[in-house]
């Protein structure tokens, strides 16, 4: 059972991982030979597909882990050394 937990902890991760890729890949779709309209359809499907890989992630990786994935995605905490690894120590 604990290996069940530990390969649907890793899925969850991936996936959460993926998701952020498809959150940044819309940053490149101005330089892209598409229509306006092609470029607006293309962000939103991408933007879509992200939110629904994070929440897949979030239900496979747990509550807790999407959370600490979150936080260290966040500019704010890039630089506060310290303070994230006693926020690590908690969970």
């Amino acid at each position: 059972m604990a290996s069940d937990r530990k390969s649907t902890l890793k899925l969850g991760i991936i996936l959460l991982v993926i998701s952020t890729l498809f959150w940044l890949t819309p940053l490149l779709v101005p330089f892209l030979e598409l229509s306006g309209k092609g470029k607006v359809v293309l962000t939103a499907l991408l933007l879509i597909a992200a939110e629904i890989l994070f929440w897949a992630g979030v239900f496979f990786a747990g509550k807790e882990a999407a959370k600490k994935f979150r936080g260290r995605l966040n500019p704010k905490n890039w630089f506060n050394g310290e303070k994230e690894k006693e926020k690590d120590k908690d969970l």
